[in-house]
């Protein structure tokens, strides 16, 4: 049985939360920065050439979400990924269904809450720190914002792994309604 490493998960995380944004374009928005967060998850679960370049284009199709609540997904399809590679049937449509199927409420739940909300407070916060010039207020955003966001991406990305197929369920099932 093939078990992803703590180290290829991390790189998988780190490739997510630095480079989500990855040759942005209007044709494919966040594609390119997801696969190459998943590129550590497939070379580590696949041996031969020829597999891990099927796997890789299944990342190929088009993704765009809001990046912190988003890095779910992340997780998400990286225990299917593992899943997959233990024979389970997990094919490219169901990843690229739930990826779908997640990527706009995700985005919606997102940017409610960190754009709409979590921002315009930490600026408040910020602006409020930085009267008469003081450095404090943009010394203060920055770090909260960095950390609190690795952190909260961290732990999104971690969480989904951990539930692979079942967050679904979670997130859009009948729980998530009551």
């Amino acid at each position: 049985m093939k078990k992803l490493s703590k180290k290829a998960l991390n790189h998988s995380f780190l490739n997510w939360f630095y480079g989500h944004l990855t040759c942005f374009s209007q044709e494919h928005m966040q594609t390119f920065g997801y696969m190459c967060a998943m590129l550590p998850i497939i070379q580590e679960l696949y041996d031969t050439n020829e597999e891990q370049t099927e796997k890789t284009l299944t990342y190929s199709t088009f993704f765009n979400t809001e990046p912190q609540v988003g890095s779910i997904v992340v997780g998400i399809t990286a225990g299917m990924e593992e899943a997959r590679a233990n024979g389970e049937p997990v094919d490219d449509e169901t990843i690229n269904g739930i990826r779908a199927g997640l990527m706009g409420p995700l985005a919606g739940i997102g940017d409610s809450l960190v754009v709409g909300t979590l921002l315009p407070i930490l600026l408040g916060i910020a602006l409020g720190l930085s009267g008469g010039g003081s450095p404090l207020g943009a010394i203060f955003y920055i770090l909260v914002w960095n950390i609190g966001m690795f952190l909260i991406m961290r732990f999104m990305y971690f969480k989904g792994y951990e539930l692979g197929g079942k967050a679904v369920e979670l997130l859009v099932g009948e729980k998530a309604n009551a």
